[in-house]
């Protein structure tokens, strides 16, 4: 069960051709933590990266009083030989979130990317209702990763259902160890046995960390003991996040930028990296939202 959220996970690859872009996005989600943080403790952010990037990341990212900030190597966690690193970046990030903090033995935790920035206050119980978090949602008929999932791990396909969504959201350590465990059935490697559905399928997203574990979990039949129900999220007064102050591209931005400020709707925004907008526009925007 949930006691508190504290703590966040943020795998990153620094591009080889936008280093600067990178770190930079990545300090700015770490400056507006600190702004936003209200906790008892420092907020603890686990940062797991390639070992080429590690100390880079170590000398560059800012630091802050309110945020502890841990830089990790993927090696730490994956062997050498782990198929983990056949697979594409985007795959090994999903992959980080859910054995990574099973590994380190996480309770509640929010994960996160580097194009997210926090725009609003929060402390250890925000999201947190009689023991279960307030985790982000979406209607499974979105996505066909839904169907995908759910044939895979052996449950039921509801389209009218939800699952939780994609980050920034908040998982448990107790849940994903209970995806590894099922994929692991037989003695399998986890990583082995998520990476041969990506090769056996390029062209098709078979699986994200999330539908995994919302799909074992609705299996198990414990989702909802440790995740408020959908309906109860979307009408609480506190939201994860805001679609509605998110940024996509480069033109909304010019519009949603005339007047910053507010209430931004939720906890945490995305800002897309690849609408290439400046950063210090970007800070502006964001730092600009009521606390």
């Amino acid at each position: 069960m949930f006691t508190e959220v504290s703590k966040a996970i943020l795998p990153i690859a620094l591009r080889r051709l936008k280093r600067r872009g990178d770190l930079e996005r990545a300090a700015l989600l770490v400056e507006s933590v600190d702004r936003h943080w209200k906790g008892s403790k420092p907020f603890e952010l686990l940062i797991v990266a390639p070992g080429r990037d590690v100390a880079e990341l170590g000398k560059e990212l800012p630091r802050f009083p309110r945020v502890d900030v841990s830089v990790r190597a993927e090696s730490e966690f994956f062997s050498r030989l782990s198929a983990f690193y056949l697979m594409p970046g985007w795959y090994r990030q999903q992959l980080i979130k859910l054995m990574v903090p099973t590994q380190l033995g996480f309770a509640g935790f929010l994960t996160l990317d580097s194009d997210v920035v926090c725009v609003g206050d929060f402390d250890e119980a925000t999201f947190v209702r009689r023991g279960r978090a307030l985790s982000r949602w979406e209607p499974k008929y979105w996505h066909g990763w839904w169907e995908n999932a759910a044939n895979y791990v052996g449950t039921a396909y509801d389209a009218g259902a939800h699952g939780l969504s994609v980050t920034p959201n908040i998982l448990h350590g107790d849940l994903t160890r209970q995806v590894l465990e099922h994929l692991a059935e037989g003695g399998s490697d986890p990583a082995r046995v998520l990476a041969l559905t990506v090769m056996r399928k390029m062209t098709n997203v078979t699986w994200t960390e999330y539908s995994l574990y919302t799909c074992v979990a609705e299996k198990r039949g414990n989702l909802l003991d440790y995740h408020v129900h959908w309906d109860e999220c979307y009408r609480d007064k506190v939201h994860l996040f805001s679609e509605r102050s998110c940024v996509w591209g480069a033109e909304e931005f010019e519009r949603m930028s005339v007047s910053p400020g507010g209430d931004p709707g939720g906890k945490f925004i995305i800002v897309q990296s690849h609408a290439r907008i400046p950063i210090q526009r970007v800070r502006d925007y964001c730092l600009a939202f009521a606390g």
